[in-house]
């Protein structure tokens, strides 16, 4: 061993007393937020956010064969400098000391062995042979990030269809062009109020190291303010190269719909007290409601307006504007505690889950049952059981994300759709192949660097394509596959 080569750190996993080489080791860290990552071996706890990168954090307990303890104080993650860096959860982190060259077991020893302390010898454990047992496709893709998922045809029938995010304000259901959104937000704790402003100007919030006014849609519109709801979202529209905040309730849908289902307001509505007019209104499919549809120009007064979109180029300079680099849009579900996405592009609509499905008999217990959407059968998907997410726990949020790639088309039932994100393509990286199976469900990851926040992105393909292969291999096993 040459100088300093015999310097190790002692940890402990479960019962197992371990060392590594200190010059495997390039930082140790208390034990951060984990993302798990469905579908990947049993070993590998998750991925998570340490300085800025994402890095997938492997469960050593899992790799040794041990049951894996719940994370305490002592907790650490220590970040070795392998064949790709990797993050190791232990139990406890001991003290730096030297390995004795002497003692059976600890010639020879090479970066990324691990030293497992016996009472008369030390045996050696070869990490990285550990991981590409488990991990055979633990290899990090280019630098270059996917291409979000395919645009419908624009000559086709989807082209023709407009897309709303849609919202609940004041026990109604109201719209914004998606086209006129950048992202949509949890409501922070704190809002900072400005002197000399009217009542529908809520104060600013902090968005990306930028400045965000922030208004009260319900004033807007002509209702009395109230106190926002656990559930309100602040929908950030654009004017012109300009950013407003408007507190809205409940985070509804995306909604698309055929322009023979849009209809001009006839003027008399528009006479009340409220600034803020409604554009069109849109019949919903079946007769189940209407939908005011609003437009970010006509939010404001025409002197507000012309204000706001004076102060575009300004607001550009701070990161505001629509130039401040390619952005991609995410819709952001949850399942469980853990937070998903898939690009925007990918998403056809959110639906309500309904009441009552459509049971079909002998089918994989996956799929839920089927609705009937625009005339057409829509297998509905319950992404709990696909994911592994424990049952427990399921609220009244739950959503029907609405897919297609190609002719294919299906729902998945997920706990809520929380937010609409703009993630510069910079946030936007690969994510270690780290699937079981080698099948890639996850292409991509949005670092968000916010307290260690990271969101992994759904490939829209493979999910489509996961789904319609256990499809096949449940019915094949029960004698019903088609010939």
């Amino acid at each position: 061993m040459g100088p300093g080569e015999d310097q190790a750190l002692t940890f402990r996993v479960g019962e197992a007393r371990l060392a590594v080489a200190a010059g495997a080791i390039a930082e140790v860290f208390r034990r951060p937020k984990i993302t798990r990552v469905p579908h990947a071996p049993a070993s590998l706890a998750g991925v998570a956010n340490l300085r800025g990168a994402v890095v997938p954090v492997i469960s050593l307990a899992g790799l040794l064969g041990q049951e894996e303890a719940p994370a305490t104080a002592a907790s650490r993650l220590l970040l070795l400098e392998l064949d790709e860096p990797v993050g190791v959860a232990v139990d406890e982190v001991g003290a730096l000391t030297r390995l004795d060259p002497a003692r059976p077991g600890i010639g020879g020893s090479r970066p990324g062995q691990l030293h497992v302390q016996g009472k008369d010898a030390v045996r050696l454990v070869d990490l990285n042979e550990l991981l590409r047992r488990d991990f055979a496709a633990l290899t990090r893709r280019g630098q270059g990030t996917r291409q979000a998922a395919p645009v419908p045809d624009a000559s086709g029938p989807a082209a023709r269809e407009r897309v709303f995010v849609t919202f609940d304000l004041a026990g109604q259901a109201y719209a914004l062009p998606i086209a006129e959104v950048g992202e949509v937000l949890a409501l922070p704790p704190h809002i900072l109020a400005m002197p000399r402003s009217d009542a529908a100007m809520l104060g600013v919030v902090a968005l990306r190291d930028s400045l965000l006014p922030v208004v009260s849609l319900r004033v807007l519109l002509g209702f009395a303010q109230g106190v926002p709801g656990r559930n309100a979202r602040i929908v950030v529209a654009r004017i012109g190269a300009a950013r407003i905040g408007l507190v809205v309730g409940r985070l509804q849908a995306i909604l698309r719909a055929p322009p023979d289902r849009i209809e001009p307001v006839p003027a008399v509505l528009n006479r009340g007290p409220g600034e803020a007019q409604i554009q069109s209104i849109c019949r919903l499919p079946d007769r189940v409601g209407l939908v005011s549809i609003l437009s970010a120009e006509r939010l404001f007064r025409d002197d507000t307006v012309a204000h706001l979109l004076a102060d575009g180029p300004q607001q550009t300079e701070f990161g505001m504007g629509a130039d401040a680099g390619a952005q991609e849009q995410i819709v952001v579900f949850r399942l469980g505690q853990e937070e998903y996405g898939l690009p925007v592009a990918a998403v056809d609509e959110v639906l309500r889950l309904p009441a009552t499905l459509t049971r079909v008999p002998r089918a994989p217990g996956f799929i839920e049952g089927v609705m009937n959407h625009r005339g057409k059968v829509l297998p509905i998907i319950e992404q709990r059981r696909r994911f592994g997410v424990a049952e427990e726990g399921v609220g009244s949020q739950r959503r029907v994300i609405v897919t297609t790639i190609g002719d294919r088309q299906a729902g998945f039932v997920v706990d809520a759709v929380s937010e609409i994100l703009s993630v510069a393509a910079d946030r936007l990286q690969p994510t270690p192949d780290l699937a079981a199976d080698g099948r890639r469900m996850f292409d991509r990851v949005a670092n968000l660097d916010l307290d260690g926040r990271i969101i992994l992105l759904v490939d829209p393909q493979e999910l489509l394509d996961r789904a319609e292969r256990d499809l096949l291999a449940a019915l094949d096993g029960a004698g019903l596959a088609r010939s």
